[in-house]
């Protein structure tokens, strides 16, 4: 008797996308998949196409004054 089935194993999905975190100036929600978005060394994120430009360039402003 032969078997000729397949094996079936696991297979990845194409089109994953993983919850990061949200921007700490807008709020915004950031995904793996989306880029442009910046994480510093205190875990603190900032997406970089704002609505008024940059959030981590807002937030560096905001330390500055």
């Amino acid at each position: 008797m032969t078997n000729n089935s397949k094996k079936k194993t696991w297979t990845r999905k194409v089109n994953q996308s993983y919850h990061c975190g949200y921007c700490k100036v807008c709020n915004k929600e950031l995904t793996s998949d989306m880029g442009g978005w910046i994480v510093t060394a205190k875990k603190e994120y900032f997406c970089h196409d704002g609505k008024n430009g940059s959030c981590f360039d807002q937030y560096c402003e905001s330390k500055r004054l």
